[in-house]
C-alpha cells in the first residue's frame, strides 16, 4: 500500500513539472542549444496572462517564441527559429529560416 501512494505522488507530480530534457535541434546546419530552446520559451512563457477562472489544457499550444541564432561560420546569415509550445513548457513544432527560406530541423 505504501508503494503503490508513492508511485501515484510520483506520477501526479511528474504532470505537474515541466519536462525537463529539452533537446538540441540542428536547422540547416546549425545546432541550436536545448539551453537556448528552454530560455526562449521561459520567457515567452511568462509574459502569457493566464485568466482566472479560465480552464486550460496542459497539451494545448499556448505560445509561440522567435529567435536568432547565429550560425558558427562567419558570413552566414543568422538562423531564424520558431518554436511552438504548450502550457508544460514542451516543444510542439519547431520551424527555422535562413534568408526566406525553410530549412530542415532535426
Amino acid at each position: 500500500m505504501k508503494n503503490l501512494s508513492f508511485v501515484s505522488l510520483a506520477l501526479f507530480l511528474s504532470h505537474l513539472m515541466p519536462v525537463l530534457a529539452v533537446e538540441n535541434y540542428t536547422c540547416g546546419g546549425v545546432v541550436v542549444p536545448a539551453k537556448t530552446i528552454k530560455s526562449e520559451i521561459e520567457k515567452k512563457f511568462d509574459t502569457i496572462p493566464l485568466l482566472d477562472g479560465q480552464t486550460y489544457v496542459a497539451a494545448a499550444e499556448c505560445g509561440k517564441t522567435v529567435f536568432e541564432v547565429n550560425p558558427p561560420r562567419n558570413g552566414c546569415s543568422p538562423l531564424s527559429v520558431e518554436i511552438a509550445f504548450n502550457y508544460r513548457q514542451e516543444v510542439m513544432s519547431i520551424t527555422a529560416t535562413r534568408d526566406n527560406e525553410t530549412v530542415d530541423c532535426k
